[in-house]
């Protein structure tokens, strides 16, 4: 039986999903790792038993794995993909023991590509918001998603990197549009901060070669999912961030739900498949936006190495267990056959749990309109968690209520999972 896994965060992101993907492909012995919404602004850890480390970006976080071999990656047509971070990512694998990394990655062709004049424009917004500022990683996800909206087959895809004709081409054309366009966000900045950016020296050209150097030609290009005997899908962020389900305007671009898994599936031969949400046995979110339950204390203790300050998010900002939040991303989410619960050993017997809002109900709204969402977030800021003590024990009791929790997490390695029984469904048409 060919069997798919498929992984989607139920928070803000930083949910543990490059630990529970590691150990999934160790569990099912996947021979394949989807990686089927979002782009290189993923940070998924996986740390191994002998200590070596890993942050996964765009490579699938089940690579570390030996089943004998490696297991293979596949990038599909909803990511957007960085070159330059791909190769930096591929020499760290290699550093870590991995042989040949490119060779075992497929990228669809019709993935984005995102380019330094997306990273710049994605940057110059952002510092043009100032107090409202969105929190975005600045690394031009959200800019390349939107050039393609705008501007359709001028967009830089995957299989314009082997083109150079091509390549040299869109990447002129986006060069011309990107400074008109942001000709408001320019006049906003300061002059020395926009030096650093080095808008007259980039050319496409330039960036032509630096892009086309970057991407190995070890790495295949292809529509088709190949064969495999078990893949596990790999999301990217958390629902609560998604494009037209997260809390407007501190969203990503992207569809980060199981949508995009299913359509791959669906171009499959899998017989069954299993969904998995996954959360923290604690709430996190990095960058701006509301977060009710919200503790300084709790954010000093929980210090998470794996998540650094930096200057687009700022810190990762912790808050006790939010089970109105958990409750609405399984809804968004769509039907789940199971949960993930990790950090548990990050629990302190004194913990706080909220049930409730006093005075808010969050209810997944019938459409997709950005102006209910943004209603939800105005109200989200204005919630007023009920809180109360509960053990580890009470925790997985109450969100077994949402969905059975089959696998936890007590440690960073694939050693510290334990497992039960996952359910299968068949694979529906």
């Amino acid at each position: 039986m060919k069997r798919a896994v498929i992984t989607v965060g139920l928070g803000f992101g930083d949910e543990g999903k490059g630990a529970t993907v590691d150990y999934l492909v160790r569990h099912l012995e996947a021979d394949l790792v989807v990686r089927y919404c979002g782009g290189s602004q993923a940070g998924h850890n996986v740390q191994l038993p002998d200590g070596r480390r890993h942050t996964f970006s765009q490579f699938g976080a089940g690579t570390l794995a030996e089943l004998p071999d490696h297991p293979r990656t596949f990038l599909g047509p909803a990511m957007v993909i960085d070159p330059l971070a791909l190769a930096r990512e591929a020499q760290h694998l290699a550093e870590l023991g991995v042989r040949e990394p490119a060779r075992l990655l497929t990228i669809h062709p019709r993935c984005l590509v995102t380019t330094p004049w997306l990273r710049i424009a994605n940057q110059l917004r952002e510092l043009a918001r100032g107090a409202e500022k969105h929190g975005s990683c600045g690394q031009g996800i959200g800019e390349a998603r939107a050039y393609w909206l705008k501007y359709g087959a001028d967009a830089v895809l995957a299989a314009d990197l082997r083109d150079r004709e091509s390549l040299c081409a869109k990447l002129e054309l986006q060069r011309q549009r990107l400074l008109l366009d942001c000709q408001e966000a320019l006049e906003r900045v300061a002059g020395e901060v926009l030096a650093e950016f080095g808008l007259w020296e980039l050319n496409a050209e330039g960036v032509t070669a630096a892009l086309q150097a970057a991407f190995s030609p070890e790495v295949k290009l292809s529509a088709a999912l190949p064969a495999c005997r078990a893949a596990i899908f790999e999301g990217a962020q958390g629902v609560l961030l998604d494009e037209y389900r997260g809390f407007h305007p501190y969203t990503t671009w992207s569809t980060v739900t199981a949508h995009h898994a299913w359509e791959l599936i669906a171009s499959a031969d899998f017989d069954a498949v299993c969904t998995l949400g996954i959360a923290r046995a604690y709430t996190t979110r990095h960058g701006e936006g509301p977060l009710p339950t919200h503790s300084p204390e709790l954010t000093a203790r929980l210090l998470d190495a794996g998540n650094p300050w930096n200057r687009w998010q700022g810190s990762l900002r912790c808050g006790w267990l939010d089970l109105p939040l958990l409750r609405y991303a399984a809804a968004v989410a769509g039907p789940l056959d199971g949960l993930v619960v990790n950090h548990l050993d990050q629990r302190g017997k004194d913990d706080l749990v909220c049930e409730q809002y006093r005075n808010v109900a969050l209810t997944p709204a019938a459409a997709p309109l950005l102006t209910v969402q943004s209603r939800m977030m105005q109200e989200l800021q204005q919630a007023q968690p009920a809180l109360a003590a509960v053990s580890t024990d009470g925790i997985l009791r109450a969100l077994g209520e949402i969905a059975p929790v089959v696998i936890t997490g007590h440690g960073a390695t694939h050693r510290e999972r334990s497992c039960a029984e996952l359910r299968f469904r068949k694979r529906r048409a």
